[in-house]
């Protein structure tokens, strides 16, 4: 099959798993190309070889420097330029954006084109039915958990994306229900798991004591991964008197905010912010840390969670989205509900005080992402489902 790949920036080290799909696909003799608005290959030398070595072809879409410059767009697509002329400026720049991606896209040979978020799927919502191929869109987070309830305007846009595309890929059963009110044909809808590369997110080490207790947790400093519940989980593991150093990699909009309640709750001595890390390094954090914690208010279902876990780390966890259905309570995992910091530090001094419980948890754990988590089965998902169409 051919296959077309529609995100924001690729490669993206926070999206490495639009990366690994595309290898993947590649790998089985489909024929993958991905547009993107931003093509991330300076300093990616190693993701640049694997792409050219895959024969993935990546189209990079310039339409921002095309309808600021009319010289430059008449000179890039002639016709596409006499197709929009209009003398209100601002329907030639509405006529122009349409025509140039109707023109982008069917100058690209493929079979389906599948936007890996519904928010990029309702950008083109204006030309989809201009655009040729089977139609596939992806919900895993966000744009469906968050905006859905503070924007009408969204729940329009995504009742009609669903209308017109062929398939709904949701990334967990809980994100089909978040989606269910807004799909009309609810066949189009099915469950890919997100996947990881088991083979690299491995972890021979055996846990030992140590003195000080190694808490891990990575993602964004914002709302969505509730960090202020973390800390007031925490707070209560310093006034036990509990050793720990809880390490977070991420940036954000909050970080001054989270620093400043780690201030004000005398944490600093405990918590660290190190920025953002790549694929190498939080692999190596993985390794070195004890316990992972996820305080997240919601979630598809996180990648970080599942590297943990492979990585054999315990992991504790709110009930957000769709953890529970990778999560066995007290089998491989903990999970608290919503911002209960009280359940989270529970479970954070069971695994403390316990380290033949941590690698029991972290064995489990790293035996359900093997035989459930995989990059081939999500594959042959994704192959299946494709097929389906024809």
């Amino acid at each position: 099959m051919r296959i077309c790949l529609v995100v924001n920036t690729f490669p993206s080290v926070s999206e490495t798993f639009i990366y690994n799909k595309a290898l993947a696909l590649a790998s089985k003799g489909h024929k993958v190309h991905v547009v993107c608005y931003k093509k991330n290959m300076e300093g990616n030398y190693f993701y640049k070889q694997e792409i050219e070595s895959s024969g993935i072809q990546i189209h990079k879409l310039s339409l921002s420097g095309t309808v600021n410059s009319l010289a430059k767009s008449f000179f890039e697509s002639p016709s596409v330029f006499f197709q929009s002329l209009s003398f209100d400026p601002k329907s030639f720049r509405k006529n122009y954006v349409q025509n140039y991606y109707i023109h982008f896209f069917n100058k690209i040979k493929y079979d389906i084109i599948h936007f890996e978020f519904s928010g990029i799927g309702t950008v083109f919502l204006p030309v989809i039915d201009e655009l040729k191929g089977k139609k596939v869109v992806s919900c895993r987070g966000t744009a469906e958990k968050v905006k859905l309830q503070i924007d009408s305007k969204r729940k329009e846009l995504l009742t009609s994306l669903f209308r017109k595309v062929d398939l709904i890929h949701c990334v967990s059963v809980d994100m089909t229900k978040s989606i269910e009110p807004y799909c009309s044909d609810q066949q189009k809808i099915f469950v890919n798991t997100p996947a990881i590369d088991t083979s690299f997110f491995n972890s021979n080490k055996i846990k030992q004591p140590q003195p000080v207790v190694k808490i891990f947790s990575v993602g964004r400093l914002n709302f969505q991964k509730n960090y202020l519940t973390g800390l007031l989980a925490v707070k209560i593991l310093v006034e036990k008197g509990y050793q720990f150093r809880w390490t977070i990699v991420g940036d954000g909009e909050q970080l001054e905010e989270l620093q400043f309640h780690t201030f004000n709750l005398s944490l600093q001595k405990h918590v660290f912010f190190e920025g953002k890390r790549n694929r190498d390094e939080i692999k190596s954090m993985n390794e070195t840390a004890d316990i992972f914690l996820l305080t997240s208010v919601y979630e598809g279902i996180p990648n970080v969670v599942l590297e943990a876990m492979a990585m054999k780390l315990p992991v504790v966890t709110t009930r957000c989205g769709g953890v529970d259905e990778v999560i066995e309570h007290g089998i491989d995992g903990f999970i608290a509900e919503l911002y209960d910091h009280v359940a989270l530090a529970k479970y954070l001094i069971q695994l403390i005080d316990d380290v033949t419980l941590r690698n029991t948890i972290g064995v489990a754990a790293r035996e359900k992402i093997v035989n459930n988590y995989t990059l081939e089965r999500q594959t042959e998902t994704f192959e299946k489902q494709y097929r389906s169409l024809f």
